[in-house]
């Protein structure tokens, strides 16, 4: 079972991701940020921003108590139609995060966290879990979406993402 030092790592390749991620949407022409490509938050960008939502929603709003911009939580998706305010929630939302792993102890983890959507509590462990698969799951349809329009997605694979946070170019 993960404990606080094992989130720490996986938490700081996961902000690595969202940050590499947010960089290579906001290149992208607008309209093929905000087309409608069916997929489950339609754009490229509404995509990124549910995953966005998703950390924000469980590790601050529901684990402390407020989201990290509460006015940029309240905006429906099709309101944001650039990264810049996206890059900015997400900068927010990573700082809250770093602040609030700093001081968790692998006690923490087991208390319960119940999101307004959710009937019951939930341990803190499972929260920084389901945030983790749900960020994996949607980068992934990301990878897929940018793959369509023949552009190549930044790195996500653990092995080599980790390396180039070392400063390691590779090859992994």
């Amino acid at each position: 079972m993960p404990n606080i030092v094992d989130f720490r790592d996986i938490y700081e390749y996961n902000w690595r991701v969202l940050s590499d991620y947010c960089e290579a949407l906001a290149r992208l022409p607008e309209d093929e940020l905000l087309k409608n490509r069916e997929a489950t938050h339609e754009s490229l960008k509404n995509i990124f921003h549910h995953i966005l939502s998703v950390h924000d929603g469980w590790l601050n709003v529901t684990a402390q108590g407020a989201s990290a911009d509460p006015a940029m939580r309240e905006r429906d998706f099709d309101e944001v139609r650039t990264m810049e305010p996206l890059r900015a929630y997400m900068k927010k939302i990573i700082a809250k995060e770093k602040r609030f792993l700093a001081k968790l102890t692998d006690k923490d983890l087991d208390r319960g966290v119940q999101p307004e959507w959710k009937t019951r509590p939930h341990p803190l462990r499972d929260a920084f879990m389901q945030v983790t698969f749900e960020q994996a799951h949607h980068t992934g349809e990301l990878i897929a979406l940018l793959w369509q329009i023949d552009v190549e997605p930044p790195e996500m694979t653990w092995i080599d993402v980790r390396l180039a946070m070392k400063g390691d170019p590779g090859p992994s």
